[in-house]
């Protein structure tokens, strides 16, 4: 098992999670995905157990207290202390196998690697509990409808680490 950079290769597979993850909110588009990678492509990588890929991970810097909007792609050269974990996905097949976990542990390494003062990110579907024993709290913020019912922003303060 290995945690891999995402490659030009890896979107069929990244594609076919999000679709079977998701399903309070619809799955955003490749190039809406792809924007995440091009903007911060060292912090976006897959879970791969030999030729399968069993999750995937993506996060960029952000600039904002206020998340990313979901369905558009990022601006180009958004500079930001706040290190966003847009999306992170399982396959089915590995769902209770430590996947999530390893791959969020990998990012924080590299948060810390990288100076980033923060880890943000919008928990969906029932997460915040997973959220909350990595560490995250729940910031009182208004976030968009786009995130669906039942979602909350979350944030991980690095400084003390």
């Amino acid at each position: 098992m290995a945690i891999k950079l995402i490659d030009n290769d890896s979107w069929p597979a990244v594609l076919k999670i999000q679709a079977q993850a998701y399903l309070s909110v619809e799955p955003e588009s490749l190039t809406v995905l792809k924007s995440k990678w091009t903007r911060s492509p060292e912090s976006c990588f897959v879970y791969q157990q030999g030729e399968n890929i069993l999750g995937y991970l993506l996060a960029h810097a952000w600039h904002s207290e206020a998340p990313p909007k979901l369905f558009q792609p990022l601006p180009n050269e958004i500079p930001g202390s706040i290190l966003f974990l847009h999306d992170i996905a399982v396959a089915e097949s590995a769902l209770g196998k430590g996947v999530a976990t390893a791959m969020y542990q990998h990012l924080q390494q590299h948060a810390l690697l990288s100076a980033y003062q923060q880890i943000r990110l919008v928990a969906l579907q029932n997460s915040a509990g997973f959220w909350r024993r990595l560490g995250f709290v729940i910031v009182d913020q208004k976030i968009s409808n786009s995130y669906g019912k039942e979602a909350f922003l979350m944030q991980k303060m690095l400084c003390c680490l």
